[in-house]
C-alpha cells in the first residue's frame, strides 16, 4: 500500500511539473495580432521590463543581438529618464498590414514623441517582433 502511495505522489508531481513547465511565463500574453504583439513589446520596454520584451522578440540571433546592445545602452541612462519612460504612454500612429504575415507599426510615445516604425512578423506560433527591422528598413516587396 505504501508503494502505490508513492508511486501516486511521484505520478502527481510529474504532472504538475508537465503542466507548469508547459504554461506561458508570468506577464506573457501571447499576441493574437501584431497590434497586440508590437503594443505588448513596447509597453515591456518602456518598463523597462526587458525580459519579458524578449518574449515577443523574434528569436534571431541578428535580432537577439541588436536588443542586447540596446538594453545595455538602456540601462546605462540617467534613472530620471528611464521613470519618464516608464510613465509614458503609447501612441499608435498607424498600423500597416503589408501581408497575412507581416504587419509595421508605427508609434510613438508621450516622452519622446518620436514616431517611430516596428515590424511585426507571424511565426509558426505567434507574431513576434523583427526587432532588426528599426535599424535596417528590411521590408518584403509585396
Amino acid at each position: 500500500m505504501k508503494n502505490n502511495k508513492s508511486k501516486y505522489s511521484i505520478y502527481i508531481l510529474l504532472c504538475a511539473f508537465s503542466f507548469f513547465a508547459c504554461a506561458e511565463p508570468e506577464g506573457f500574453d501571447a499576441p493574437e495580432d501584431p497590434l497586440d504583439a508590437g503594443r505588448e513589446f513596447v509597453r515591456a520596454v518602456l518598463d523597462g521590463d526587458y525580459k519579458k520584451a524578449t518574449l515577443y522578440l523574434n528569436n534571431d540571433a541578428e535580432d537577439q543581438e541588436l536588443f542586447s546592445r540596446y538594453v545595455k545602452y538602456q540601462k546605462k541612462q540617467p534613472n530620471k529618464e528611464r521613470l519618464s519612460l516608464k510613465s509614458a504612454s503609447i501612441i499608435i500612429n498607424k498600423v500597416e498590414n503589408i501581408n497575412d504575415s507581416t504587419s509595421i507599426l508605427n508609434f510613438s510615445n508621450s516622452h519622446s514623441m518620436k514616431p517611430m516604425n516596428l515590424k511585426i512578423i507571424k511565426t509558426e506560433k505567434t507574431w513576434k517582433v523583427d526587432f532588426s527591422y528599426t535599424f535596417s528598413g528590411n521590408i518584403p516587396s509585396k
